[in-house]
């Protein structure tokens, strides 16, 4: 089998314009992995273009120094040669989990590469850089910069260690390596903050979205003698709260602080589209497994998918299925 580094080559080669896209509601690992691998791209004297479906969380606009992601539903329009453009997408091995984007350019980019993390879906392991074992997706942009020995900027430096930071829980997460540190300790030296952006990702909210997260703990059910914990966040709570709906996700991680809980749910809707599910676990409790089963994908201790069914079908489902974790 080729290697990541041989079929992305291949890839960047193939092509001279790129667009750039991350999951819908974007996070800080997608963000700061769609950052610094534009910077690249750039470097390889390559046109790129970052757009998303949905807007930054303003939590982490701060990576975006030179305001470089493009946001559709903030009215941003395709370029006209779109046909023009091969399609990177990060942070996700479904095509169709970068929300509107997928429907405006699955059928007119010339090519398609993913870069990402995440298990399952092995059969797109072949033709795309995918790394189950990697921390993040910007723990693997990291590397693919140094593969091509281009320079890391602070600029590129500081949204690599925002996603790192983001998606291993503050370096605490099962794939954080030693490699993951390593990386991490480059950043610093390069004058990364580490305090500025713990600070601008956990302390920097709305007094709205503490509103919402009292909304969505209000919600909460307790099953197996305290050992899972559900929660749903509707679009009633963001309508009364004025919060955003990304504000709201990550409660998901709250209850995993109480003593005894092994894992957490919360069924989430934003008022179009699909009902999704977020389960998040500790230890050998694997809720990849089950989002898989259901067309999603994840890790094994952070997980999710998308619904069909109406939101409190869902939501009887979804702790119908996680119920077997405990059998």
């Amino acid at each position: 089998m080729r290697s990541g580094f041989e079929k992305l080559e291949k890839f960047i080669s193939k092509y001279d314009r790129f667009i750039i896209s991350t999951h819908q509601s974007p996070d800080a690992d997608g963000i700061g992995a769609c950052i610094a691998f534009n910077e690249l791209l750039n470097n390889l004297n390559k046109k790129s273009i970052i757009i998303n479906s949905d807007p930054t969380p303003d939590t982490i606009k701060f990576c975006d120094t030179d305001n470089e992601i493009n946001v559709l539903s903030e009215g941003f329009k395709l370029p006209e040669d779109i046909e023009d453009y091969a399609h990177f997408v990060l942070d996700t091995n479904d095509y169709d989990n970068i929300g509107i984007i997928y429907e405006l350019m699955k059928d007119r980019v010339k090519d398609l590469f993913i870069i990402d993390h995440h298990e399952g879906r092995t059969e797109k392991n072949e033709d795309n850089f995918i790394r189950a074992d990697a921390s993040s997706t910007s723990e693997i942009i990291y590397s693919i910069v140094k593969h091509y020995n281009k320079p890391l900027t602070f600029k590129a430096a500081q949204a690599i260690y925002t996603g790192i930071m983001f998606d291993t829980g503050s370096f605490v997460y099962p794939k954080t390596s030693a490699e993951t540190y390593r990386i991490a300790a480059h950043c610093v030296e390069l004058k990364v903050k580490p305090i500025k952006i713990h600070e601008q990702l956990y302390e920097n909210n709305s007094l709205s979205s503490f509103n919402l997260k009292k909304k969505i703990l209000s919600t909460l059910e307790v099953f197996h003698d305290g050992k899972l914990i559900a929660m749903k966040l509707t679009p009633e709570m963001i309508e009364e709260t004025g919060a955003s709906f990304a504000e709201g996700e990550p409660t998901i991680n709250q209850p995993l602080t109480v003593r005894g809980v092994i894992v957490s749910l919360l069924v989430k809707h934003d008022g179009v589209g699909p009902v999704k599910v977020s389960m998040r676990s500790k230890g050998d409790y694997n809720v990849a497994q089950i989002a898989l089963e259901n067309n999603g994908g994840g890790h094994k201790n952070a997980a999710g998918y998308q619904s069909k069914l109406p939101f409190n079908e869902t939501y009887e489902l979804a702790i119908k299925n996680l119920n077997k974790l405990f059998e």
